[in-house]
Order: C-alpha cells, then sequence, then structure tokens
C-alpha cells in the first residue's frame, strides 16, 4: 500500500497491524498534513456486516466533537477492495511505551487520564 491514494492522501508508511486489518500512515501532497488509514483485511472486507460496523465506526466518531475522540476524514472502499477509515493522526506514545519507560503513574496523573477518559466517554454517550 505504501504509495497508494486513499481519498486525498498518499501512504507514506506502515504504522501496525492486528488481527483485522492493517495501519498507515498517509499524508495530503499539498497540505502536508498528516492522517492515518485504518484498512480492513481483504477477506474481512468481503464480509457486508462487518464493513458495515466499521463504518458505523466512522460515522459514530464523525459525530463526537471531542478532544480525547479522533476525527474521522473518510472511508470507502479502496480500488483494491479493502473497507478504509481515514483519520486524524495523532502525535504522542502509547500509554503502555510511557509505563514501560517510567514505571507506574503517580496517582495524580492517573487520575487526570481517568478524567480525559471518562470525559471522552461521556461524549460518545451523549451521541
Amino acid at each position: 500500500m505504501i504509495g497508494e491514494i486513499v481519498g486525498s492522501y498518499k501512504i507514506e508508511s506502515k504504522l501496525g497491524q492486528g488481527g483485522m486489518g492493517v495501519v498507515y500512515v498517509a499524508q495530503h501532497p499539498l497540505l502536508k498534513k498528516k492522517a492515518v488509514v485504518k484498512f480492513l483485511h481483504a477477506e474481512l472486507s468481503s464480509d457486508g456486516e462487518l464493513v458495515d460496523r466499521f463504518f458505523n465506526e466512522a460515522r459514530s466518531a464523525t459525530m463526537i466533537r471531542h478532544p480525547g475522540i479522533v476525527d474521522v476524514f473518510d472511508f470507502g472502499h479502496h480500488a483494491s477492495g479493502c473497507a478504509y477509515i481515514l483519520m486524524e493522526f495523532l502525535h504522542g506514545e502509547a500509554l503502555s511505551d510511557r509505563i514501560k519507560k517510567d514505571g507506574p503513574f503517580e496517582a495524580s496523573f492517573a487520575i487526570a487520564i481517568g478524567k480525559q477518559l471518562a470525559s471522552a466517554l461521556a461524549a460518545a454517550h451523549e451521541q
């Protein structure tokens, strides 16, 4: 997929993969804005019910305006037939990496993260 165009974004590198799909970093060639493209594996993209749930994830995220919820730009099917969601690229580190590097969090920091998570969850439930 490296070099492929999805929407108006060109795929630059692979970010990760799991049992359901692959995630790539992409960039808009004119805006120089980074994005993430989440692809369902080809065999899963042929399952209409699963694709509907995947696209409902995108629709649901677009209805929530909250700093803790990723912004979705687009979704659809790539020329390869794989379903995709094109979304905001977030800079930062994985929580698990931070814990491995720094050890357990102080209670005040853990509480702050918990509040952010609860706020995002509340926004999702409101929709």
